[in-house]
């Protein structure tokens, strides 16, 4: 096999007459209102696409599914993509033009010439998102694309089983989310939060590919550019969470040297020879860019990409009519079919639109109700959310979703304290259509009761039995995760932190269940 990588998450595998192009981004328009674009510009390598016989995509996000490279895909070319339960994934599946869509369950399997596909979802219904493990018959290479895709220790212990030798692993290492950057925080804390959320990106990446132990060790998918220059300084800030391969390489070598000595960070037009990991690299493309001159190039690239910028933001004209009315409407239309689950947010949450249509709302999940907000001071919100009205529209249309929106970083935020996340809060925003959300939470109910446990972790506080999925996406816990230094147990995914002995969350508005116990008492255990 051999691996040509695309630029951001984009790679085209190839194996005798199979052309297989994962996650092609190549949009000018770059993603989430054009608050993301390549790093670097990847416009360059786009004709390879023409060549691809089949694509796959993982997942609904803008920088994977690139509407318009999938839409202008020859009818010829089919294309894999997870059979996700949302109705909203489906909706979104069906306006393509393209008449073959091939669409695979969990642990699905496609055979294509010579190579075997095997899709695997993410394991909670928080995540749609899907990686693909790629396998060679006739030599038995084994290429494992992660992408963003966060696995869970089962999943990646199954992985490692089926294929005892895995040649390269290919997943994301930069942090890619709007937190802490655009909360109304102290600096210092911030830069604190900023600081600890980069080194968990690195810290999952490593945790994959020591679950893994492939030949060639692959960070790729971000960090994107933030050319907008309202987005640029959240890029290079002290509060930045986006890393960049050479803050990696440097965490690497001093943390865990042999994987430094496996890993490569490929550029667009870079290959690898998958039977000798032979490391291709692409000498045009390192002559317009490095790492070393990223801020340079940032710079003439917002320029380049300038005209293309406002033309994407031109298609979200400021507002003609008041908009409270459509906005109470998207979220009575969530607590009808929803209610337990909106209450569960316990809060009031403001909304400041600014400019024409737009005004100070709330919305109050504990009475649920939506509310004009008459004084500044008659109610106070718990959680606050500020963004221009212009942006609110698609929103309502559910041509967008708020988490979408997130992405854009085109908005400002304030809550209590970094502490103070609300997970059912952003459960609720995530699946922002309603009938997303019902099925949502189907499927967060038909969850079999045996998919949850317990571990026993002995600490100097004494033995507890404690519940193995986190509070925050679900991620398998163990007692391997516990870390005695800081009396805390360490979600692997994203290093959320439960206080011994008490399961009290440094990170968001939940708890983790410990029970004390004696020996006696767990049947010898």
């Amino acid at each position: 096999m051999k691996i040509t990588f695309l630029g951001h998450a984009g790679v085209l595998i190839e194996s005798g007459d199979i052309r297989l192009a994962c996650d092609p981004w190549f949009s000018d328009r770059g993603a989430f209102l054009s608050g993301w674009h390549q790093l670097p510009d990847n416009s360059a390598f786009a004709p390879v696409l023409d060549t691809a016989t089949h694509v796959y995509v993982s997942h609904d996000h803008q920088d994977h599914f690139d509407f318009a490279v999938l839409a202008g895909l020859p009818p010829s070319v089919p294309l894999i993509m997870p059979n996700y339960p949302l109705p909203s994934w489906h909706r979104l599946v069906a306006s393509l033009p393209n008449p073959t869509i091939i669409l695979l369950d969990d642990d699905g399997v496609l055979n294509l010439g010579a190579l075997r596909l095997r899709l695997m979802v993410s394991p909670t219904p928080r995540h749609q998102d899907s990686a693909l493990l790629v396998e060679e018959e006739s030599t038995g290479q084994v290429v494992v694309n992660l992408n963003d895709c966060q696995v869970g220790r089962d999943q990646l212990g199954a992985i490692a089983a089926r294929y005892p030798r895995i040649d390269a692993v290919l997943a994301q290492f930069s942090g890619a989310t709007w937190f802490p950057f655009v909360y109304a925080f102290p600096a210092a804390e911030r830069a604190a939060a900023a600081a600890q959320k980069k080194l968990n990106s690195m810290r999952r990446w490593a945790h994959y590919m020591r679950g893994l132990q492939p030949r060639t060790a692959v960070a790729f998918a971000g960090p994107p550019a933030l050319l907008d220059p309202t987005l640029a300084p959240y890029f290079r800030g002290d509060s930045s969470v986006f890393t960049t391969p050479v803050e990696l390489q440097e965490w690497l070598r001093r943390e865990q040297p042999d994987l430094a000595a496996r890993c490569i960070a490929p550029l667009p037009g870079d290959a690898l020879d998958v039977a000798t990991a032979e490391a291709i690299p692409n000498a045009g493309i390192r002559e317009q860019f490095g790492w070393d001159r990223v801020d340079e190039y940032l710079l003439a690239y917002a320029e380049r990409r300038g005209v293309a910028l406002e033309r994407e933001l031109a298609l979200y004209p400021e507002q003609q009519h008041d908009l409270f009315d459509d906005f109470a409407a998207g979220f009575e239309a969530l607590f009808d079919v929803a209610e337990k689950a909106c209450r569960e947010v316990d809060a009031v949450v403001g909304f400041e639109i600014t400019g024409a249509g737009g005004g100070s709302w709330l919305v109050d999940f504990r009475e649920l109700r939506v509310i004009r907000s008459a004084e500044p001071d008659e109610i106070t919100p718990d959680y606050r959310f500020t963004l221009a009205s212009r942006f609110l529209p698609p929103i309502l249309r559910g041509e967008l979703s708020w988490e979408e929106f997130f992405f854009s970083f085109r908005f400002r935020a304030w809550r209590p304290s970094i502490g103070s996340y609300n997970e059912a809060l952003m459960s609720i925003l995530r699946c922002s259509a309603p009938d997303d959300l019902a099925e949502y939470l189907r499927q967060v109910e038909s969850r079999s009761p045996e998919s949850s446990g317990t571990f026993r972790l002995d600490t100097r506080h004494g033995t507890f039995l404690v519940a193995d999925t986190c509070p925050h996406l679900g991620t398998k816990l163990a007692a391997q995760d516990y870390a005695p230094e800081r009396d805390v147990v360490v979600c692997p995914q994203h290093g959320w932190c439960f206080e011994v002995p008490t399961g009290h969350c440094r990170n968001g508005r939940t708890q983790l269940d410990m029970t004390r116990i004696d020996d006696d008492s767990v049947n010898g255990e």
